[in-house]
């Protein structure tokens, strides 16, 4: 498609998510849209509205990207572009089609997409992108969508995690640190998905680049979150790595979300819930890294990309 010069009033960023229930009364039909609504076990149902219970009811996904958006925003703003910031979630409300049918009702005529994972499989990037072009194909005006290029090795993201690194470590007592094991933990596949694949290898270019920052620190690379059924996935898990570490008599880790840019499921509850108790039956000392959420460096970082793309 030829590329026609726009105004910034007809351009428009479009973030991307999972989605997430924001009640409980929603986490039913969530799961239900994940599984294309094959049948599900009750026990199934009830175990994950569970877990949303103990985080507070609610998936904050939403709520963390409306705050990303407007704070993007603000930022362009600051670089001298105005360009409105919208979301759209794969999942759940605000859907995707949603959104772009908005957006193409108030004049946007170029959509800068950008999904809120700095990593790359064609399986996940996949699934955007067919929502985002299904959308499009359904708009009687013309849109013209652009997705940002891969950003996992980005430096001013590389920045963003660093800074959290160093607040996760300063949970630790000074006598403390020098002990402290980084365990970098990311959401495993099934390792049919990714076989040959990109997705294990940006996130270890990611790690290479933020320990640069942290050489006297030792790190391991765990998955977490694994689906049910059968397939083989990703490993080690994050709970064999502690296992790791107790058996090494190692009794300070701290795990840093490397696979997540926004709080989750998978982080509220399944990192600062479910692991933590598991770290304390084996006796370590566990803490974790705050997610990037709307940081003002990782805000800078997507700025920056944007600003890359909108000029080039």
């Amino acid at each position: 498609m030829q590329t026609i010069p726009l105004s910034d009033q007809h351009i428009g960023i479009l973030l991307l998510a999972f989605g997430g229930p924001r009640s409980l009364d929603e986490v039913e039909p969530f799961l239900k849209n994940i599984f294309f609504h094959r049948p599900l076990l009750s026990s199934w149902i009830d175990e994950a509205r569970e877990r949303y219970r103990l985080i507070g009811g609610s998936s904050p996904l939403l709520g963390i990207t409306e705050k990303q958006a407007k704070a993007l925003k603000l930022s362009l703003l600051k670089a001298g572009k105005e360009i409105e910031v919208y979301i759209g979630m794969r999942y759940w409300h605000p859907y995707i089609h949603e959104t772009i049918k908005t957006m193409n009702k108030k004049g946007i005529r170029k959509v800068l997409c950008l999904i809120l994972s700095p990593y790359s499989t064609p399986y996940t990037t996949k699934i955007y992108k067919d929502a985002v072009d299904q959308a499009i194909n359904y708009l009687t005006e013309e849109m013209e969508r652009v997705f940002l290029p891969i950003w996992h090795i980005n430096p001013l993201y590389i920045e963003a995690i660093a800074e959290k690194i160093n607040e996760g470590l300063a949970l630790f007592s000074s006598s403390e640190k020098a002990d402290v094991q980084i365990v970098f933990t990311a959401h495993s596949l099934p390792q049919a998905m990714v076989k040959n694949d990109p997705y294990v290898d940006q996130i270890k270019e990611t790690i290479f680049s933020v320990m640069k920052y942290f050489e006297n620190y030792h790190w391991y690379l765990s998955f977490q979150s694994r689906g049910r059924g059968k397939d083989n996935w990703l490993s080690p898990d994050v709970e064999e790595v502690l296992k790791i570490l107790n058996r090494k008599g190692k009794r300070k880790a701290l795990v840093v979300p490397i696979g997540f840019v926004s709080d989750n499921l998978e982080t509220l509850y399944d990192l600062d819930i479910a692991l933590k108790e598991k770290a304390k039956s084996l006796g370590i000392l566990l803490q974790r890294s705050p997610s990037l959420n709307d940081s003002p460096k990782f805000i800078k970082a997507l700025t920056d990309m944007i600003l890359k793309v909108l000029d080039g």
